[in-house]
């Protein structure tokens, strides 16, 4: 897989099979082979400036890692050095020791050919600054929902505290209004359903309680959409939380008090009429609206939109265009949440299969890893790495006093903590101290093995350790999640478990994989549409399909339907 970041598509000719796509490469005035993401740079940078990331609540500099996540895990700097704007300056230059700064890069332009194209633009949150009826960019403590959520995560402006812009200070009573920007036929507003906004709410409410289990919290919404896969339990999880109300009613924010910087949010119910309510803080759930540059989008790769903007589709397959050969997949099809997301992902990716099932296999290249170094003859030599997990961990368990612990077990030589050890840097780090420290055997304390095993056992494959010498301790999933509420106990259940682990690590021995043939026929429960189309879409990119149907013909419930809404013959279509 390769990646392009910093580069936008410019233009796309040709068809399904064989386009030829040019590519615009921003400069990032790094350069990428040299730069290790340490980040002095930025230290030294003079400039300040509104940092987008966190919504512009914190400030950034000029040159910067965008997040700690990020990837690449890179420096890039932007159009606010002084240097780009006025020639002045070039600080970063004298301090990075791999001499990775490069003033003189251009914009760069690239052509590929490809066979097929997914669209994957994402979306733009919708901007209540043109409603006036809510306040924002004009009261300080009325904030967006993606503001909230950067106030809430532990890399965000205020490291995890929920502080207000006016004060600094931890509101008490913070009031949601659902539905901003969505369901409404009014000026400036979208008539659709955002589909997010109700569940990203509920979780925004018991985070709020997880950090403040004394704020009180008040929902203000049209109606409650909790249609996803056991969303409605999560609904009623959040509804029945101390101080937490669900009121349905349209709300305005009317006023802000001087002395105090509160809001005044009036509202009406059936019982009571008109009243107003102050609260500390208010949060306006925005909705989805297409990718702000949409109709260049639409432009470039000659597809079709819908009324709102976003991309029109088949009736009969979400992610296909009215472009042969081009797919979407994501918010681009219209607002949609995290799973639906990746569903739409994988069907994208699928139909792509089709294409390209000729060339399959063709460009496949094997990872080479340093050779092993054998250690079977040495003593265990422990290094012991406890992740944050931004505030996942951090914010229940004491990390630096379990670091200390896991120094004073035997065999235990080196010990630290991560902010995120699953971070590009951080696993660069374990790779670094492994060949430093002359580790034999390594414990992750983070979370599950379940997503995380194989990037760090491939870690240890990196610093030439069997990647079997490493053991996980889960003290995110087995501890901090499940005892949130009691810190002291579970720093010291976090410090029994990577006890446990150090004791089985010095036991692990090194195992070799082998290679094994791999049936590679598939079993299709279920002939209706989607079975169906399951079923079509691996046996067209090359495989053995058993499509098993219990009635006595295909179709399922489509059978008994005559025509969609879009007018679609759906028996037409079965046949």
């Amino acid at each position: 897989m390769e990646v392009l970041t910093y580069t936008e598509v410019e233009g796309v000719e040709g068809e399904a099979g064989d386009f030829r796509v040019t590519l615009a490469g921003k400069p990032r005035y790094i350069i990428e082979d040299k730069c290790t993401g340490c980040g002095t740079c930025a230290e030294y940078c003079p400039v300040h400036y509104p940092d987008r990331y966190n919504q512009e609540i914190s400030k950034n500099k000029a040159v910067h890692i965008y997040f700690s996540q990020a990837i690449p895990l890179i420096a890039y700097i932007d159009e606010s050095c002084l240097y780009l704007k006025e020639k002045k300056c070039r600080i970063c230059e004298g301090v990075c020791r791999n001499d990775a700064i490069d003033f003189s890069q251009k914009e760069e332009r690239l052509e590929m050919k490809v066979a097929a194209v997914i669209l994957s633009p994402g979306y733009e949150p919708f901007d209540p600054a043109v409603k006036g009826d809510y306040g924002y960019g004009k009261f300080e403590n009325v904030v967006t929902s993606l503001d909230f959520e950067r106030l809430l995560c532990a890399t965000g402006p205020y490291e995890g505290e929920i502080l207000r812009a006016s004060d600094g200070r931890h509101p008490k009573k913070i009031a949601w209004i659902q539905c901003v920007g969505s369901r409404r036929v009014t000026a400036g507003d979208n008539s659709y359903c955002s589909a997010v906004c109700c569940s990203y709410t509920q979780k925004q409410v018991i985070l709020t309680k997880d950090h403040d289990s004394e704020a009180e919290c008040v929902v203000f919404h049209n109606d409650i959409r909790s249609y996803g896969k056991d969303f409605e339990p999560y609904f009623q999880r959040t509804e029945q939380l101390p101080d937490v109300r669900f009121i349905r009613s349209y709300v305005s924010v009317t006023r802000e008090v001087p002395e105090t910087k509160n809001l005044v949010v009036r509202y009406s119910t059936p019982d009571d009429g008109v009243k107003e309510e102050e609260f500390d803080m208010v949060v306006l759930s925005v909705g989805l609206n297409p990718p702000e540059d949409y109709r260049g989008i639409a432009e470039i790769f000659d597809i079709e939109l819908e009324s709102h903007g976003f991309c029109r589709t088949s009736s009969t397959d979400p992610v296909e265009t009215g472009k042969p050969g081009i797919f979407v997949s994501g918010a681009f099809q219209g607002p949609m949440d995290i799973p639906e997301s990746v569903f739409s992902a994988s069907g994208a990716c699928s139909r792509c299969g089709e294409l390209i099932d000729y060339r399959r296999g063709r460009l496949t290249r094997e990872r080479l890893y340093p050779a092993e170094t054998d250690v079977s003859g040495q003593e265990p030599r422990v290094g012991v790495f406890v992740c944050h997990c931004g505030a996942n961990i951090g914010r229940v368990v004491d990390v630096p006093s379990t670091v200390e612990y896991a120094l004073s077990l035997p065999n235990v030589v080196y010990a630290q903590e991560q902010l995120f050890s699953c971070a590009t840097n951080s696993a660069k780090e374990i790779t670094d101290m492994i060949k430093e420290k002359n580790l034999n055997r390594v414990i992750v304390a983070a979370c599950s093995p379940r997503t995380l095993e194989p990037l760090f056992r491939d870690t240890l494959r990196e610093a030439g350790l069997n990647q079997y010498f490493l053991e996980m301790a889960n003290i995110r999933e087995h501890d901090s999640w499940v005892h949130s509420k009691e810190p002291k106990e579970a720093t010291t259940k976090a410090k029994d478990i990577i006890r446990m682990s150090v004791a089985r690590a010095c036991f692990l021995e090194p195992l070799e994989e082998i290679d094994l043939p791999v049936n590679k026929d598939a079993l299709v429960v279920g002939g209706g549409i989607a079975g169906m189309t399951c079923a079509l879409s691996i046996a067209n990119q090359g495989h053995h399909v058993h499509l098993v149907e219990k009635e006595a013909e295909l179709g399922g419930t489509a059978r008994r339907i005559q025509y969609t809404l879009e007018g679609l013959d759906v028996q037409q279509y079965l046949k």
